[in-house]
């Protein structure tokens, strides 16, 4: 009996599951990102195949996005994706340059206003237009083709903390003016600055009140605006946004809370939550410190 079972067997795959794991870390690392793009994703056309854009005039010339050419002259010569050929618009040359500029303009206003990229997913934060965009700066397209006039890919794989770089102060009065009404992140802290408190209130609302009124009184700060929210604000204040929601239902009474949804102070009546009171820690844990001022 033991002969005829001695080829009723199977080879085993033996290995070291920490080995296993380091390997797949190597594999995945570079995908574990928010932002993530290849060289693959770019589009980027020429004269033609043989004859690559020198610059981002020439690639703009031949119907490439600006994302797109900028990001191609960032990536070394041997590395570059291949060009295709594309249709010459040197005829109409300066008027695509001057209407990519503006189109620049307007999504970094949605960075600052909607604390995200203009998209085409109409669930999504970027896709209303603000009406200052619409009334005073003339956007008159939608955000799905202005995020597509940009860019071959979906822009939210570039990270827009870069819109730190941005100095507001030089622009126009009347964007500096929109900017310092109601940057994306600080809409819910508007209802500690606007109304008073009720006094009926228990006094640990009171006092929370207190300590979201003083940020709220602070230059608006990098390490508040949604889209370059510091990591630290996060770890410490988990959900902020749903926080703040649960003081508003607290703090204040129906009517106000009615009118500042009426007057757009904020969007809708605040939900609860009951995982996102970390509020009752914020005053305890001490004021909080902002230095990456947005200068406007």
């Amino acid at each position: 009996m033991q002969n005829a079972l001695n080829s009723f067997t199977i080879a085993l795959v033996d290995f070291d599951i920490q080995e296993l794991g380091r390997r797949l870390h190597d594999q995945i690392r570079d995908v574990g990102r928010l932002h993530l793009l290849s060289i693959g994703d770019l589009q980027v056309f020429g004269q033609d195949p043989a004859h690559p854009p020198a610059d981002v005039r020439e690639a703009t010339r031949y119907g490439t996005c600006f994302f797109d050419a900028l990001l191609y002259f960032a990536i070394p010569n041997d590395q570059r994706p291949p060009v295709q050929g594309g249709e010459d618009g040197n005829d109409t040359l300066p008027e695509t340059i001057m209407r990519t500029k503006r189109h620049l303009l307007w999504m970094a206003m949605f960075l600052m206003l909607r604390g995200a990229y203009p998209s085409d997913n109409e669930n999504a934060i970027g896709a209303n237009v603000p009406a200052f965009l619409r009334n005073i700066c003339g956007m008159n397209i939608s955000p799905a083709a202005l995020a597509e006039s940009l860019a071959s890919f979906n822009l939210r794989n570039i990270n827009p903390t870069w819109i730190r770089e941005i100095q507001w102060s030089i622009f126009a009065p009347e964007i500096r003016q929109r900017l310092g009404l109601g940057l994306a992140g600080y809409r819910l802290f508007s209802p500690f600055t606007c109304y008073e408190v009720n006094p009926n209130a228990p006094a640990d609302v009171r006092d929370a009140c207190r300590w979201v009124a003083r940020i709220a009184q602070q230059p608006p700060d990098y390490a508040i605006l949604s889209c370059t929210r510091s990591p630290d604000i996060v770890s410490r204040f988990k959900s902020w946004n749903r926080s703040l929601g649960n003081l508003i239902l607290l703090a204040f009474t129906e009517a106000q809370i009615n009118e500042m949804v009426a007057n757009r102070i904020i969007f809708a009546r605040p939900i609860r939550d009951p995982r996102a009171d970390t509020w009752r820690t914020w005053v305890e844990a001490g004021d909080l410190v902002l230095n990456d001022r947005i200068n406007l």
